[in-house]
């Protein structure tokens, strides 16, 4: 027997296995992000339009990705309401 010293991810790891807390943590934190992004967003309206138009441009893909995140976190949270032990691995 060798030990060669690899090291593999492993299937359930932390990105994959959802309770409630965590959903309910990562959902919170989304929305935070999203209330910064809305209050960057009306300060880059009050600057020169070309760093306003740029700097707009960004944040709201920045908003958008965030609220495709919370909608897949919404989906997995319906999920995690029909499992018998309020896990998903």
């Amino acid at each position: 027997m060798a030990i060669d010293g690899s090291k593999f991810k492993a299937v359930n790891n932390r990105d994959r296995n959802f309770t409630s807390a965590k959903l309910l943590r990562r959902m919170e934190e989304i929305e935070s992000s999203i209330n910064r992004y809305l209050i960057d967003l009306d300060t880059a309206d009050r600057q020169e339009p070309v760093i306003a138009k740029i700097r707009g441009e960004r944040l709201q893909d920045k908003i958008a990705v965030l609220k495709e995140q919370m909608k897949a976190l919404k989906e997995i949270e319906i999920r995690l309401n029909d499992t018998p032990d309020k896990q998903i691995s």
